[in-house]
């Protein structure tokens, strides 16, 4: 039986989904139709007028029904409006089912009313203020139109009266729904403008979190993270750790505002150069950790001289034309998480071998035979 039951649903309301909910709020409606139907019913039984009119106006709500659950249902509403849910027509449609149901019925028909703002409550949610403000006048002249043409066979003043009294209070109520979904429709942009902010800001959260401030490389811990998660995927890579040489001299001579811009310099030849193919950190001061995924020594090494080779052809802001900008560089093979920090440091060993060998080299040897460090 239950799988009956679920089997039927899922040939009414479709799979799980945002179709689903679409269908799932085109019938949310039907339960109102029916019961204005079988409040118009009751009335016509009681009275023993013809059925003729109510009919007509039950043919005529179902058939617009099926067609909205139809469109919706296949897909097709997706095609015909950018509005895939067609909850501007489906409400129009539904307030004018009131507005006839209003015609058609006799002393309880005060009732039916409740049903527009109730309608238009929806459109709160679903549209924008432009369009629930149309519906509003939209009912508003309805219902006055409904009224107005009821008034000839009016045969008492109280008649009129509660005819009159009832557009009013809907009239009022319309309105106010309208002017509710004008400020609704102020708070949406609000809060928008305020996800937007908070997504800006997020992003630049991220970014600090992530780069060095200075030269927008990746900072220590990112690069960190990065590599760990290319060891666990078992990725071989090659490892280069390069510091700039006599930086402390540059920095000493020519102020710290220079060296400021000569590692923004090597920062930016560097991720132009290894950018696409690899990784390039700002490891502390003026050092940087390089990282290629699946490349060998050989083009690790034929990528860093062609650097090197960028860096002393270049001139710098605020350095004399003599003083050309050069770095040392080691490199090591790293194969498996568990090799990446001994990885790093045999990286580190060998740059200070290419110091102690004059500077301005790349070595492989991870093997220090004098523990202690000369400046840079």
């Amino acid at each position: 039986m239950r799988g009956s039951l679920h089997s039927i649903g899922q040939q009414l309301l479709g799979p799980p989904g945002r179709r689903r909910m679409r269908v799932q709020q085109t019938l949310l409606g039907m339960p109102a139709l029916l019961l204005m139907q079988i409040l118009l019913l009751v009335e016509h039984r009681v009275s023993g007028a013809a059925l003729g009119e109510l009919g007509w106006y039950a043919a005529i709500t179902w058939s617009g029904c099926a067609v909205f659950y139809g469109l919706v249902r296949s897909g097709w509403s997706e095609r015909l409006s950018a509005e895939a849910s067609l909850s501007l027509p489906q409400m129009a449609f539904a307030m004018g089912c009131v507005a006839w149901a209003y015609w058609l019925a006799g002393p309880l028909r005060p009732a039916l009313l409740l049903l527009m703002p109730l309608t238009l409550s929806f459109g709160v949610f679903a549209l924008d203020d432009r369009r629930v403000r149309t519906l509003s006048a939209l009912g508003i002249v309805g219902v006055g139109g409904v009224v107005a043409l009821r008034l000839p066979a009016q045969a008492a003043w109280p008649d009129v009266a509660l005819d009159l009294s009832m557009w009013l209070f809907t009239a009022v109520t319309l309105a106010s729904i309208g002017v509710l979904a004008r400020r609704l429709a102020r708070m949406r942009e609000r809060l928008r403008a305020q996800k937007s902010e908070l997504r800006d800001a997020l992003e630049r959260i991220q970014l600090l979190a992530t780069r060095d401030a200075l030269t927008g490389l990746l900072n220590r811990r990112a690069m960190m993270e990065q590599l760990q998660t290319l060891a666990r995927s078992r990725q071989p890579m090659t490892l280069a750790l390069a510091d700039l040489d006599r930086f402390k001299q540059i920095n000493d001579e020519h102020g710290h505002a220079v060296g400021d811009r000569v590692l923004q310099a090597f920062g930016q030849r560097a991720q132009q150069m290894f950018g696409e193919s690899g990784l390039v950190a700002r490891w502390g001061g003026e050092e940087f950790l390089f990282a290629m995924p699946h490349a060998d020594e050989t083009l690790l090494r034929m990528l860093l001289e062609q650097l090197r080779s960028t860096l002393a052809g270049s001139a710098h802001e605020g350095l004399p034309v003599s003083v050309r900008i050069g770095f040392s560089a080691g490199v090591a093979r790293c194969h498996a998480l568990t090799d990446l920090e001994e990885a790093i440091e045999r990286a580190d060993q060998a740059m200070y071998r290419a110091k102690v060998a004059g500077r301005g080299c790349t070595s492989s040897l991870a093997v220090v035979q004098d523990p202690a460090r000369e400046p840079a």
